[in-house]
């Protein structure tokens, strides 16, 4: 098997579903693909090294360290190619305009802490979510969804790319995603009037 076979072989398991597990930063885990179990691929000085007989046996780096190596990259690419919401700074009271704010607490859901303000003059609190109301998964993972998906990548391959990213959603989440934030953008653009 040449080194040109193996990296084919290595990117074919990399686009495979739930074949490589991540344990920790160093050290993953690949299914054999004849169905005997899986392999040991751990990061080393050296590059990756694989429990397999290939790479044992015939000191060669492995289809599983090529997979396991394609898989990484990837993960690094999406991270810097993927646009981060920044976080929102208040000025104002969202009721009466006031600019006499206060913190008032932290909000705590599933995706995070959201700083809570009380206004001074109409003793109202609020925080502001910025269109993220009431959604389990935190802004970073749906806008890197919705960007993955709109620059050409199909739902399912969204999924996995979150997943490479730490996040756990089904390609149905992914659509329910961008069902309501294009139908939020549709109305708001609907309501723009051009200046002419």
């Amino acid at each position: 098997m040449t080194v040109n076979s193996r990296q084919e072989k290595g990117l074919t398991i990399a686009q495979l579903e739930d074949q490589i597990n991540k344990i920790n930063e160093t050290a993953f885990t690949v299914k054999s693909q004849c169905g005997n179990g899986e392999y040991q691929v751990i990061k080393s000085d050296l590059g990756y090294i694989c429990s397999c007989p290939d790479s044992m046996y015939r000191g060669q780096t492995c289809k599983h360290a090529h997979a396991v190596a394609i898989s990484v990259e990837l993960a690094k690419t999406i991270k810097q190619n993927v646009v981060t919401i920044q976080p929102v700074t208040i000025s104002d009271c969202l009721f009466c305009h006031s600019q006499k704010l206060k913190k008032s607490g932290i909000r705590h859901n599933k995706s995070g802490d959201i700083q809570r303000y009380a206004c001074l003059d109409c003793k109202k609190t609020f925080s502001v979510n910025i269109g993220f109301e009431r959604m389990k998964h935190n802004p970073q993972a749906i806008t890197a969804a919705m960007q993955l998906y709109f620059c050409g990548e199909s739902l399912r391959n969204t999924m996995h790319s979150l997943e490479l990213l730490g996040v756990q959603v089904s390609h149905q989440t992914i659509w329910n995603w961008i069902e309501k934030y294009c139908t939020l953008m549709q109305d708001y653009v609907e309501k723009l009037k051009p200046n002419v």
